[in-house]
């Protein structure tokens, strides 16, 4: 039917689709024949495959898929575990020391006009829900920084697990996924919620001494002030001595409140993160509850942070204020 766009259908690689393969990759490739790195517009794959090392891959990677559109090769993925790695894959047989088995995911490659359009996330899933042996490595080139790569591979459930500069000079990032485990999930929730409380709590205790602090200050200029009489030198002095001392613990207090606030939302996205698995397996959802309803920004990042912070802000120019006033007496 006119109109209608081509269904894309993931298949197994197979001789028919190696010519196609090829092509597609050499489109991509930072690698020429020569294994020289080049410039290439949108090119990320490092691995300088010919045809013939697709055609043996077919053979022995336990995961190589395409994803066909129309007839066509518009992308593909090639996986395999760790006891097929190449001794001159000098990266892969590093992870494999330090972690065992694991199954890595060689090359993703897609069409430049098939970009962002879902064909990536369908291959890695086709591959992510047949495999549960080992973990799932994919290592990334980070020259320069990926950030798309970054979000891509968060949203499927990856973590950087390190950052390793193999013998090509070329920075990698490490990505790596794991089948979740319920009970060490359920066990870091709690850990995570704790933290939370624990964040906020010390949030609080901060403003609860800034607030002791600026009233012992406050009272000591009232007493140097009152004893010596307002136009006392030593009286004034010590005043405008406190009164530099009240700016920079406001300002002190401030800077450590407004830290506070970011491991705060830091450990409640932890807890959001856990929370999302759950949902998905029967749980609910209790920290990110509504949080995407109208008007409920709020519920994301709370306005009484910003207030905590500003509070000192608030005082440290007052604070200002009275040392005008001191120093223009």
């Amino acid at each position: 039917m006119a109109g209608v766009p081509p269904r894309v259908e993931i298949a197994r690689a197979g001789e028919e689709h190696v010519e196609q393969i090829a092509r597609l990759a050499e489109s991509r490739s930072l690698t020429g024949p020569d294994g020289a790195r080049r410039r290439v517009a949108g090119g990320f794959l490092v691995s300088a495959y010919a045809e013939a090392d697709y055609r043996a891959r077919v053979e022995t990677a336990e995961h190589f898929y395409v994803a066909v559109k129309g007839g066509r090769v518009s992308a593909f993925l090639m996986a395999y575990s760790s006891d097929r790695v190449e001794p001159d894959e000098w990266l892969n047989r590093r992870i494999k020391t330090a972690l065992g088995s694991f199954l890595v995911v060689k090359q993703i490659c897609v069409a430049r006009e098939e970009a962002r359009t879902g064909l990536a996330s369908m291959l890695y899933y086709h591959v992510l829900d047949q495999w549960d042996e080992s973990p799932v490595i994919a290592a990334v080139v980070n020259e320069p920084p990926n950030d798309a790569s970054a979000r891509f591979h968060r949203k499927l459930g990856f973590q950087q697990l390190t950052r390793l500069t193999p013998p090509d000079g070329m920075p990698r990032v490490v990505w790596v996924w794991r089948k979740p485990r319920e009970p060490i999930l359920h066990a870091q929730y709690q850990v995570a919620v704790d933290l939370y409380k624990h964040e906020d709590n010390l949030n609080w205790q901060k403003l609860n001494n800034f607030f002791y602090i600026t009233a012992g200050l406050a009272a000591a200029t009232a007493f140097f002030l009152g004893k010596e009489g307002a136009g006392g030198t030593l009286g004034k002095g010590l005043s405008i001595i406190v009164a530099i001392i009240g700016v920079g613990v406001s300002l002190g207090f401030s800077l450590m409140l407004r830290f506070g606030r970011q491991y705060l939302l830091a450990r409640k996205e932890a807890v959001i993160e856990l929370e999302e698995y759950m949902a998905w397996h029967g749980g609910e959802r209790i920290v990110n509850r509504r949080t995407e309803d109208p008007g409920s920004a709020y519920l994301k990042v709370s306005p009484t942070g910003a207030i905590m912070v500003l509070l000192p802000v608030l005082v440290a120019v007052c604070w200002l204020a009275v040392l005008g006033v001191l120093i223009a007496d």
